[in-house]
């Protein structure tokens, strides 16, 4: 009778401590989130951002490397119609045909397929051998496709002023907020002058029931991206989150945006 009351008394000790645990992670994770939303109102690529030890590098190359990608990334994709729209409005409408275009994060080519196309040269980018195997095994036939193994945050091997255009989708989105900033000094090194970059990121992520973190989302606003862009010299042309007849897609399952931004022609 003894042992049995002892038992129950450790169980339900065991919970408490349990549900201790829980509410601790939900305070630190608020009082990490309204840190991260100071800095981000600021514009402030403070210490909240800094010390973010979540999608770093070494955890998007295990992560993209061991992915399953028999979907192509279409697994991302809300319709066709979404997509396509994306395609017709913001990369026809802002990536130009016929230049050197640089993609970070191809994945397995699901837009890619659109820029390989358009592009004279198209360079692919990733943190992880795994994507760029299964791009060059569906470009194995296009004479103007080159790919490039990024630490993380960095373009390797690409020449300063080379490259006309970059596009990113779905990708900075689970960069690190430290790489992200690093990722926009190569942008502004080997664009063009005249260049332009279109980045889909993260908007935010205290709000309502937190949507930006079930997405494996990495802490971003507009305002903060935005910043970090024109201070590598960067000019901000637009930042939007909808396209189509009257906004009718969008970014709204997870909040984020897409910033437009290029080297001014004037830049050195």
């Amino acid at each position: 009778m003894i042992a049995r009351d002892e038992s129950a008394a450790s169980l339900t000790w065991h919970r408490g401590a349990q549900a201790m645990k829980r509410r601790l992670r939900r305070l630190t994770g608020t009082a990490l989130d309204w840190r991260l939303q100071r800095e981000q109102r600021k514009g402030v690529l403070g210490a909240a951002h800094q010390g973010w030890r979540g999608n770093s590098a070494r955890d998007n190359r295990e992560r993209w490397t061991d992915w399953d990608w028999s979907s192509r990334g279409e697994e991302w994709t809300a319709s066709a119609e979404w997509k396509q729209a994306l395609i017709d409005d913001v990369l026809i409408g802002w990536i130009p045909e016929g230049g050197v275009v640089l993609e970070i994060g191809p994945g397995a080519a699901r837009w890619s397929a659109v820029l390989q196309e358009r592009a004279r040269r198209l360079i692919l980018v990733d943190v992880s051998d795994r994507p760029l195997t299964l791009c060059r095994e569906r470009f194995a036939a296009a004479e103007n496709v080159e790919y490039v193994l990024s630490s993380g945050n960095d373009l390797p091997g690409v020449a300063d002023g080379s490259v006309d255009a970059i596009w990113s989708f779905d990708v900075f989105v689970h960069i690190a907020p430290m790489d992200q900033a690093g990722y926009l000094a190569e942008i502004a090194r080997v664009l063009t002058s005249g260049g332009v970059a279109v980045i889909h990121h993260a908007d935010g992520r205290n709000l309502g029931d937190l949507p930006s973190r079930s997405g494996w989302r990495s802490p971003m606003s507009r305002h903060l991206f935005a910043t970090l862009a024109t201070q590598r010299g960067l000019a901000v042309e637009a930042q939007l989150d909808s396209w189509g007849a009257g906004g009718c897609y969008d970014l709204s399952a997870y909040h984020d945006a897409i910033t437009v931004c290029r080297k001014p022609d004037d830049a050195g």
